[in-house]
């Protein structure tokens, strides 16, 4: 037992249950790199889509939501604000998860929950039956990274720390908070800018979240 708790130690993989070495550094900042892959793309994307995005919508859905769907189309500044009001939260979780060695519980709340969020993307394009924003970089970014982190904790020993329900009212709240900026930010563009201009569009949708 001594001889193989060596070996893992001169490895840089398990110091009494907690990630060593360069991967103390490099599993929670792939959280990071999902992040900039996933909300990358929906800042190229999101605005440019969303209305053909609600058009490909079953008939039953279009109907049952009626004109509210249109308020859910929203600006590129909308998006800028929102995008980046995640980013202060994913670069915490992400400097907790360094500074805990992997144990910390609100990393591994806001690793699980954007990890998990990337199967919202692919249903989301199932069920509208093509292109969603986001959904490019669910299968071939996120998922992948985060297995990968998965894997490189539990092989570290760390205990897993995350909660479901708490991950989901953490990361749930900051994207309410998000997409709160995110509609005061293109509302104030849009009454600022010049007589002529285009006007920013931005709205709230029903449940109070952001489209992801």
């Amino acid at each position: 037992m001594i001889v193989i708790s060596l070996l893992e130690v001169s490895k840089g993989v398990l110091v009494d249950g907690a990630l060593s070495g360069p991967m103390r550094v490099l599993v929670p900042a792939s959280l990071l790199v999902s992040f900039a892959a996933n909300d990358g793309e929906e800042l190229a994307t999101m605005s440019a889509t969303m209305v053909d995005t609600l058009a490909r919508l079953p008939a039953a859905v279009r109907s049952r939501a009626g004109s509210r769907l249109e308020a859910l189309a929203v600006s590129r500044r909308h998006v800028q604000v929102g995008v980046a009001t995640m980013g202060l939260l994913y670069g915490a979780a992400a400097l907790d998860g360094v500074r805990t060695a992997g144990r910390g519980w609100f990393y591994q709340d806001v690793q699980r929950a954007f990890g998990l969020h990337a199967y919202g993307h692919m249903a989301a394009s199932a069920l509208t039956r093509g292109y969603t924003s986001g959904v490019a970089t669910s299968p071939t970014v996120v998922l992948p990274v985060w297995w990968w982190a998965r894997s490189r904790l539990r092989r570290a020993g760390v205990p897993d720390r995350s909660n479901l329900p708490r991950a989901a009212l953490i990361v749930g709240s900051w994207l309410a908070l998000a997409h709160a900026l995110g509609a005061c930010a293109a509302a104030h563009g849009a009454r600022t800018a010049p007589d002529g201009a285009p006007r920013a569009r931005s709205a709230v949708s029903p449940g109070g979240g952001w489209l992801r």
